[in-house]
């Protein structure tokens, strides 16, 4: 997969997809796509698992992108003034995310729900109890409102 990020205040992925490749978001979250696509809406691991999504401020459903044709290009969009943040997994971490961050994702990326255990930052923290953990292999891409400052942490520092 080939991805572009264009736009500005309310930004767009373009995603180049080649023949048999796939990309998973939440139900409502593609706005164009070649006519080589072939969609596929499932809660994606059951209901249970679409229930838990839902408290992460994510859809029960999650809708499947399948190229069908040598390529294709398809596009998601932010639901909101901000950028869109590409995130590359390769499935020896997981990132956790706030709600409503994720945008849509390669097919290896997991999406599930994180708690917090202190109830001070859940209740004063602003996010909640509920976050979101992606995890697994391949880029997945957040929604984040607003601007955004990007720092790495050293080893050690959380």
């Amino acid at each position: 997969m080939k991805y572009e990020i264009i736009g500005g205040q309310l930004p767009v992925v373009s995603c180049t997809l080649e023949k048999n490749e796939r990309m998973v978001t939440e139900s409502g979250g593609m706005c164009w796509m070649d006519d080589c696509f072939e969609m596929e809406t499932s809660t994606r691991g059951g209901a249970m698992k679409g229930l838990m999504r839902a408290f992460s401020g994510e859809s029960i459903f999650m809708t499947s992108y399948t190229c069908i044709k040598d390529q294709g290009t398809i596009a998601f969009g932010s639901s909101f003034p901000g950028r869109i943040l590409p995130i590359e997994l390769d499935g020896s971490k997981s990132i956790i995310a706030q709600k409503t961050a994720f945008l849509a994702s390669e097919e290896g990326v997991e999406l599930n729900i994180h708690f917090r255990k202190r109830l001070g930052s859940g209740f004063f923290g602003g996010e909640g109890f509920i976050l979101q953990r992606l995890s697994g292999k391949g880029v997945a891409f957040l929604e984040v409102d607003g601007d955004l400052v990007e720092r790495e942490l050293a080893p050690g520092e959380r």
